[in-house]
């Protein structure tokens, strides 16, 4: 009864079978073949047993030689299947619409299930664009390193301020947009123009 059960409520086995269409290329589509063949033979075995089986407790009484385990087990069983019958036979549709409290709950999970797909959605609108820019992208040996330095702003400032902000390095040097780096470079520009007489040389 409870092997029914759990038919009902679970998706029918041959639903994925309608996979095999996206199996692209020979090798895939026989790795799917044997799959399939491998899922018919389990089928088979299971209907082949699909009756109900009781357990034969006076066998398992000559087998088991500690009498304490072999009673607990009887009693475990007895409990689960009791328990399971219970459960099967109630009429889950009735108790479902007697509910009138709770719903709420269930009605923020839907929501938050929906935001969920969603952002789920968008993830995967992302991930096919950068599978389609990676795609058009040539391949690196066709790359030169000034062609994506021209390209990319990012890696283009990263080179330009790499060796004043990276603490590895430990260096003196200015950063070149800093408002005293400026006003040095206008101070310096001005000392060489003052310093400049016209003629090509340089007044000390």
């Amino acid at each position: 009864m409870f092997r029914r059960g759990i038919r009902r409520s679970l998706p029918r086995r041959d639903r994925w079978h309608a996979l095999q269409e996206y199996a692209v290329g020979e090798t895939n589509a026989e790795e799917f073949r044997l799959l399939r063949a491998r899922d018919s033979s389990v089928s088979a075995t299971v209907a082949a047993h699909s009756h109900e089986v009781k357990i034969d407790w006076k066998a398992w009484e000559g087998k088991i030689s500690n009498k304490e385990t072999l009673s607990c087990l009887k009693d475990f069983h007895a409990q689960q299947t009791a328990l399971l019958d219970a459960v099967l036979k109630e009429d889950h549709l009735t108790a479902v619409k007697g509910q009138k409290e709770g719903w709420e709950l269930y009605d923020n999970a839907k929501e938050s299930c929906s935001k969920s797909v969603e952002k789920s959605q968008t993830i995967l609108r992302n991930g096919a664009r950068a599978l389609w820019i990676s795609f058009q992208n040539p391949p690196v040996s066709l790359v030169s390193q000034n062609e994506w330095l021209d390209t990319d702003q990012y890696w283009q400032a990263f080179v330009e301020k790499h060796h004043y902000y990276h603490n590895h390095i430990a260096s003196a040097v200015e950063d070149p947009e800093s408002k005293e780096y400026d006003a040095k470079q206008k101070a310096d520009l001005q000392k060489k123009w003052e310093a400049f007489d016209g003629r090509g040389t340089t007044r000390q």
